[in-house]
């Protein structure tokens, strides 16, 4: 009390401090950046390599499985996925919430180390990273029709020098961009008539070239470096190239083609059906996207200017979803203020209602100031945990400004007041706090993906809740002593209190069967309400991006893919005006299934709409929002779509499925984005000892989903791949001595393209590779002249059979087991994963029992995961709050009756949503753990009034004087989550169900504050209806 006593008697002192806090917090809001989701911090090591010409099958023998077992035993490792396709692999590494990850990753490379031993003597040594999360900034598409693809890389490569000296931007990426190599083709024909050797030749080109340091002389007072000049420069010099081959001098045009070109790049991209060069922007942790956007901006206008041959297009613009989402959240919270100052004015008075007020921006800035010096950033979660905890911010200051207000009344002096109604409330409300802050306090005990997304709202709910707590104690008192006059319009609230008194005379009369009403009715009521409702783990919500995704033939060009991306791309873009469509961009050679698998293939293809936003229809939204956030733009253009992504998902559909039959492609859906840490609605994988069995039982799990009402789409990982010829020798080769080592090692120089030297170019290291000129040509293969080394020559195809081959494309396993994959998608506004995955069980328990191995991903796996920590979290915030009740009440059975409240309050939750008409979701249950502390406040208010009292004229006027208080912070509180509740929009619909929780929640819990608790004080100290 001394030093709060303190603070309101150096007036300066405080206005001082309140002032510097307030700058503080508005300069905070300047430099924290922004962004429309929170980073989630990826756990994982990322083990990657590759055997060029190498079958996913055979790189998992010769390679993978060595690994595997190296990492195996290594501590700190959770799950080993691993995928393997032709030519490369990724072992993804998911590590355990307490493992070290730099320690981990240290092991892990020792680890490969170790097993360098089993691996090709000329295979790369696998690489070992911690795999971070990009935060996507933009992209910007260089196209033109007078530039080839190599002028618009160069230019692509200056414009990302010119970014990457921006502040806070972390990387360029340059989507079409390939290294320039030195393509050597090799005819065989003229290498035979020279009458030399091709492995001769190949180490004759690999010494055409030296890059490295030959040495140094340290003469004195002369220091000298040694190099070469690195090879020829020209094509034409490359071609003039002496080589000493077998004793012979020859030209190298004489015998090779010679090209000096851009690598053929991996993938193939347009925007907007234009042939393109991407440049795609990711900024740093501590870069603000809004001001990186603008900056942006700015260049490319600038550099449309300086180079009028290109069209410059900047699309995928995250800074405009995140500054519209943003004001509205704000504007949402300024409404909430307002509507709580008119509700306390009207309720109470003016004057209380204005310090009360004064007070919120305080609260906030604590919270900001705290979020931005621990790294956290400003987005759409941390934005909503604030507008959560708005109408739970004011009580503390309701109370504390009630009090004195009281005592000023009672007509003593102001200063004297101050100081009694604040000193009586220390305890009381800061108690109150802690247990709204002890149920929040449990959702740290969440792990992995779901902790990092959600952990936001209970550390800006307890931030926010302490600097209330402040703000009551040290700065609302001078408020108060400057503001507060007595008998100053007050409310009068004797009507209602009267009618408030006469219904619990009734209750208390028969307090016994109206308690075993309470017992049985609210339980069996809630009962019945969680069976009316779903569960599914996030919210559906409107976004701005739908993909379409789609599979030719593995043998496709990746030109011819490029094409039919394209045309389907011009399709969607003549429905531009009519889907809300801003831009589409599509890229050939790599794809996300729609399963979410990443998948790289010259058939593979993925194009991309970026939607405008939906049309706002409610009044909020559309007229008080944009004067609130002081745009006054009513007419925003970015909001001019009328088809959610659901029905614009339907209706894309149909354009594109004519394009499945003219081209005969494997696979086209359009997909929608998924939110958070959930990737796919179902996957299921499946694994066992008999491959054919496990084939059959996808089958049969696929025909079944495909019958379930809601399901959408059904996919599996189960593409086969490319042909591919074993060679055996047969008996006619072994009688010739000819074994199998020999006839690879030979084969490998003709029709495996290889790097045989280096050398500098303009842009740094450029490779030499080699081909063989016919190597694309099967004939050249079954009609290889092998050399027996006599002068003679026999074909291949006499001397080996050819055993035709075709596995998967992919090889997927899950800790060192082979497994194989099945997907589906659905429509949530019909059905839930868990709907689906229950109508499908009675299949999947069959299949166990035949020793089929099925484990259960996506969102189910969520569910489970949260299931699990959600138990331990609720025993914890209960005990907690026992605890601090306990602190206040001597007797554990006055704990116990608050305590009460908790789960009966639930059934208020879930009548919310029923109303509502949403199912019941994650932030569902973090809004019920939040309700608990919320709810226990008022009965707190209620208790502590009704305690001690034995006689029914004191426990009806206690009673009677807890009913302002309660009416109040429960209505200040519902009100400040009003417009998530109901006007919820965009990306802020995924916390909308916290709100419903909290809000309705409290609504039916202020009903069971102000009748039952009261109800089951008097049936437990026998206290009965007044005569």
């Amino acid at each position: 009390m001394r030093i709060i006593e303190y603070f309101i008697t150096n007036k300066r002192l405080n206005y001082v401090l309140l002032l510097f806090i307030l700058i503080a917090g508005i300069s905070t809001y300047r430099e924290i950046p922004k962004e429309l989701f929170p980073d989630v911090t990826l756990n994982m090591i990322d083990v990657s390599g590759g055997y060029a010409g190498s079958s996913a099958k055979t790189l998992d023998k010769m390679a993978v499985r060595d690994i595997e077992d190296a990492i195996e035993g290594i501590s700190g490792i959770k799950t080993t996925e691993t995928i393997i396709v032709p030519g490369r692999f990724d072992i993804i590494l998911t590590l355990s919430d307490d493992a070290d990850p730099i320690d981990v990753l240290s092991k892990v490379k020792d680890a490969i180390a170790g097993s360098r031993q089993y691996l090709p003597a000329d295979m790369t040594e696998p690489v070992a990273t911690l795999l971070t999360r990009k935060r996507d900034l933009l992209s910007i598409s260089l196209s033109s029709e007078q530039l080839s693809r190599e002028a618009l890389v160069a230019i692509a490569k200056r414009i990302k020098s010119r970014i990457m000296h921006m502040q806070d931007i972390a990387e360029v990426r340059i989507f079409g961009d390939s290294d320039e190599e030195i393509l050597i083709r090799i005819d065989t024909d003229a290498v035979s008539a020279y009458g030399i050797s091709q492995e001769s030749l190949l180490h004759a080109i690999s010494n055409l070239s030296y890059i490295y340091p030959v040495g140094n002389i340290e003469q004195p007072g002369n220091y000298i470096f040694l190099s070469t000049v690195h090879g020829k420069q020209s094509e034409e010099a490359w071609r003039e190239a002496r080589l000493k081959v077998d004793g012979k001098m020859i030209r190298l045009g004489d015998v090779a083609e010679v090209t000096r070109r851009l690598a053929q790049t991996a993938t193939l991209s347009s925007f907007n059906t234009l042939d393109n060069v991407t440049l795609k922007v990711y900024k740093s942790s501590e870069g603000d996207a809004i001001r990186l956007s603008k900056e942006l901006n700015q260049l490319v206008e600038t550099l449309r200017h300086d180079y009028p041959d290109l069209i410059i297009d900047l699309y995928h613009d995250s800074s405009i979803p995140i500054k519209k989402r943003l004001d509205v959240i704000t504007s949402n919270i300024i409404f909430g203020l307002i509507l709580i100052f008119i509700t306390m004015a009207l309720l109470i008075n003016l004057r209380i209602a204005t310090i009360v007020t004064l007070g919120i921006p305080f609260s906030f800035a604590i919270g900001l100031i705290f979020l931005y010096y621990t790294g956290y950033t400003i987005n759409i979660v941390s934005l909503l945990g604030a507008l959560i905890v708005i109408g739970i911010v004011v009580d503390d200051a309701v109370v504390v400004a009630e009090n004195i207000q009281r005592y000023i009344d009672e007509g003593v002096e102001r200063h004297t007041a101050v100081l009694r109604g604040v000193k009586e409330m220390v305890l009381p409300v800061t108690l109150a706090t802690v247990t709204t802050i002890f149920a929040f306090l449990p959702l740290f005990m969440l792990s992995g993906e779901i902790a990092h997304f959600i952990i936001l709202i209970p550390i800006v709910v307890i931030m926010v809740l302490i600097g209330s707590l402040i703000e009551s104690f040290f700065f609302l008192p001078l408020h108060a002593e400057e503001f507060l006059k007595r008998g100053r319009n007050m409310v009068d609230w004797r009507p209602l209190q009267q009618k408030y008194e006469a219904a619990l005379q009734f209750i208390i009369r028969y307090k016994k069967s109206f308690l075993l009403l309470f017992l049985v009715g609210i339980p069996v009521t809630t009962i019945l309400l969680m069976k009316q409702l779903h569960f599914q783990f996030f919210p559906t919500f409107d976004s701005r991006y739908l993909y379409v995704t789609g599979r030719l033939d593995i043998n496709t060009p990746i030109e011819t893919t490029h094409q039919v991306a394209k045309e389907i791309e011009k399709a969607l873009l003549a429905h531009k005006e009519e889907f809300g469509i801003k831009s589409v961009s599509a890229v050939a050679g790599s794809r996300t299934t729609m399963g979410g698998e990443s998948e790289q293939d010259n058939g593979a293809f993925y194009i991309t709409m970026e939607l405008y936003d939906l049309k706002v229809r409610d009044w909020i939204n559309r007229y008080f929002n944009p004067i609130l956030n002081l745009s006054f733009n009513f007419d925003d253009p970015e909001l001019r779509r009328e088809i959610t992504t659901y029905d614009l998902a339907k209706r894309l559909q149909e354009v594109i499925e004519p394009f499945k039959r003219r081209y005969h492609l494997e696979e086209l859906g359009v997909r929608q984005r998924h939110v958070g840490v959930i990737r796919n609605d179902i996957k299921i994988n499946f694994s066992g000892d008999d491959e054919k069995r496990v084939m059959e039982a996808l089958e049969q799990v696929k025909s079944a989903l495909r019958n379930v009402p809601g399901v959408t789409g059904v996919s599996d990982n189960l593409q086969y791949g490319k042909m591919e010829y074993r060679l055996k020798i047969n008996d006619y080769g072994e009688s010739l001595g000819i074994s199998e080592g020999e006839v690879a090692r030979l084969l490998s120089g003709y029709f495996l393209e290889r790097r045989q030297a280096l050398t500098f170019g303009h842009e740094g290291v450029v490779e030499i590779r080699t081909e063989e000129i016919g190597k694309d040509m099967l004939s050249r293969l079954e009609n290889f002249d092998y050399p027996l080394g006599d002068g003679r020559y026999v074909k291949l195809k006499e001397i080996a059979d050819f055993i035709k081959t075709r596995d998967f494309m992919q090889i997927k396993k899950r800790d060192g087991e082979m497994v194989k994959t099945v997907f589906a998608t659905i429509d949530k506004r019909q059905t839930t994963a868990n709907d689906v995955l229950d109508q499908i069980d009675p299949l999947l328990k069959s299949l166990e029992k035949e020793g089929i191995g099925i484990k259960l991903f996506g969102e189910k796996e969520k569910n489970s995961q949260l299931a699990t920590e959600m138990k331990k979290a609720v025993v914890v915030a209960l005990f907690l709050i026992l605890l601090a009740l306990l602190l206040i009440f001597s007797k554990i059975k006055y704990a116990l009756m608050v305590l009460s409240i908790i789960p009966f309050s639930i059934m208020g939750a879930l009548a919310g949503h029923l109303f509502l008409g949403i199912n019941l979701t994650m932030p569902s249950i973090i809004g019920i753990l939040g309700l608990a502390g919320v709810v226990v406040n008022d009965g707190i208010i209620m208790l502590d009034f009704l305690h001690g009292t034995h006689d029914a004229k004191s426990f009806f006027e206690r009673a009677v004087l807890r009913l302002r208080p309660i009416l109040i912070t429960s209505i200040t509180t519902f009100l400040g989550l009003f417009t998530l509740i109901f006007f919820a929009t965009g990306q802020a619909v995924i916390l909308q169900p916290i709100a419903v929780s909290i809000g309705f929640g409290l609504l039916w819990g202020t009903v069971l504050n102000l009748f039952y608790l009261p109800t089951l004080y008097a049936v437990v100290n026998r206290i009965e209806r007044e005569s």
